[in-house]
């Protein structure tokens, strides 16, 4: 696995993207790194698409996963669930079978080879864009199902109604400086709800 020096900027930052580039084919993977590169980003972790290599991505906190796999159905959707990265698909093949394993994968974006470096940067850019937008848009529906637990909580145990179950859980997040979502959670798990008597 290759390594090298971790700098540049990523649109408001003052560091350059840090990727890992996964191929099955070294001659292939070389060739990726260059153009990924020239194209000005980072390479920190070079490799094959496997799991023992999560690891090492996460320790040097990738901002993104070039993946070429020898055949897509290959990559293992598991992988990329265990990035937690954005996955960005690279592939000559561009069949419905592709599209669909890249889908299965959970790619954000789609590079096709032979990949140009301007190309690199705005589809980095897409991928993360993406990734974190569907990152708070899963936060967001978790911390509204813990909410709404918690409010039925406090409806159960203090006969309150939705409102006021609600706008207890507000009022303590101000008085706090928590998130309703921390307030919520602290109903749940450490017995918070038992001083709700006034809900």
């Amino acid at each position: 696995m290759e390594r090298s020096k971790i700098t540049r900027t990523d649109q408001g930052s003052d560091r350059r993207w840090r990727v890992a580039v996964l191929d099955t084919q070294a001659s292939s993977r070389t060739r990726l790194i260059a153009t990924a590169r020239e194209g000005g980003v980072d390479i920190s972790v070079a490799g094959v698409p496997r799991p023992d290599i999560v690891a090492l991505i996460r320790q040097t906190r990738c901002d993104a996963v070039l993946l070429s796999p020898d055949e897509p159905d290959a990559a293992t959707p598991t992988l990329g669930a265990e990035l937690s990265r954005p996955v960005v698909l690279c592939s000559e093949d561009t069949s419905s079978a592709t599209v669909r394993a890249a889908q299965h994968i959970g790619a954000m974006a789609f590079l096709v080879k032979p990949i140009r470096p301007d190309q690199v940067v705005p589809t980095l850019a897409l991928a993360i864009t993406r990734f974190r937008e569907m990152q708070l848009l899963r936060r967001s529906l978790a911390e509204r199902k813990v909410i709404e637990r918690a409010k039925g909580r406090l409806m159960v145990l203090h006969g309150a109604t939705e409102e006021d179950a609600f706008r207890w859980l507000r009022r303590r997040a101000m008085d706090t400086r928590s998130r309703i979502a921390e307030v919520a959670r602290a109903v749940l798990h450490t017995g918070v709800a038992s001083h709700a008597q006034g809900a």
